[in-house]
């Protein structure tokens, strides 16, 4: 990895945001937890900034810039994300305020129920914000991103094999349903995108984009019992309807699907030293996921 120091990208960006490039003083660490973009903290005498370094490969990964600079600016103004001072396009770097008092979830305080309901109660919240100028299609992307993974002669994992007819299933069955209501969603709800400070927040929305809310929860309830989705469901809509919950349930291999796929073409594509091969085999270790 590039040190931030020697970098022009990284010194360019710091040079549009006058808090940075005047600051007598500066600090620069990596930020560890990211898997697309490299993220820096800065420090200086007076305050604390995250810049992440926009990646490459947005348009392979689906990435939307617009939409993204869109959505981070309806979450800041309802203060669900970050102050945003600076978003490059189209490059897609960033800089924001650094929550110096918040801190990420461990897997097992995530699905704890009392985090469960405060995430429930802010996803709720996320799609109640305005509209962007994108429509998110985990369908779409699977489809893309299998071809090219097929195309490169990629090594694909053998539970892959019976969750894409699966997947594809359920794509034609909502295909001929009423369509839900389209709300903006985040659509990468991963445990370590929320930080709390005794309020929480959401991070990383390089791919919000109009679409199914459902979509959002699958991707807390895909980690949950029987139970825990009952109490995800209750915590959002104020109880447990047969549809929702059967509408839950057809997501969870939809949204497990969609980032193991993702993971895979990351593996010939993404940041050096992270095992994104591992990642997709933990995204399907939820298969059969439980009910």
């Amino acid at each position: 990895m590039e040190s931030p120091t020697s970098s022009s990208t990284f010194d360019r960006v710091v040079d549009l945001v006058p808090e940075l490039s005047q600051a007598s003083e500066r600090t620069v660490s990596v930020l560890s937890g990211g898997l697309t973009n490299t993220s820096y903290l800065v420090v200086t005498e007076d305050a604390q900034f995250v810049v992440r370094i926009g990646c490459d490969n947005a348009p392979t990964l689906g990435i939307d810039r617009v939409a993204e600079q869109e959505a981070i600016t309806l979450a800041e103004e309802a203060g669900i994300a970050p102050e945003l001072l600076l978003f490059t396009q189209p490059e897609g770097h960033l800089v924001t305020r650094y929550l110096s008092g918040a801190h990420g979830f461990s897997v097992d305080e995530f699905v704890a129920p009392t985090v469960v309901a405060r995430v429930a109660a802010l996803l709720r919240d996320v799609h109640g914000l305005g509209s962007v100028d994108r429509r998110f299609d985990p369908y779409a992307d699977i489809h893309r991103w299998m071809n090219l993974l097929r195309s490169r002669g990629a090594s694909l994992p053998d539970r892959l094999g019976p969750l894409l007819p699966l997947v594809e299933e359920t794509e034609r069955k909502l295909a001929h349903a009423p369509a839900p209501e389209s709300v903006l969603c985040h659509n990468d709800p991963y445990h370590l995108n929320f930080l709390d400070d005794g309020s929480l927040w959401l991070i990383d929305w390089e791919y919000a984009g109009m679409g199914d809310a459902m979509y959002d929860l699958a991707g807390i309830g895909y980690r949950l019992d029987s139970e825990g989705k009952d109490h995800l469901l209750t915590s959002y809509f104020g109880g447990v309807e047969p549809a929702a919950r059967e509408h839950l349930e057809a997501l969870v291999p939809v949204y497990i699907c969609w980032n193991a796929v993702w993971s895979l073409v990351e593996a010939d594509d993404g940041m050096a030293g992270f095992d994104y091969v591992n990642l997709a085999s933990e995204f399907l270790d939820w298969l059969p996921y439980r009910s």
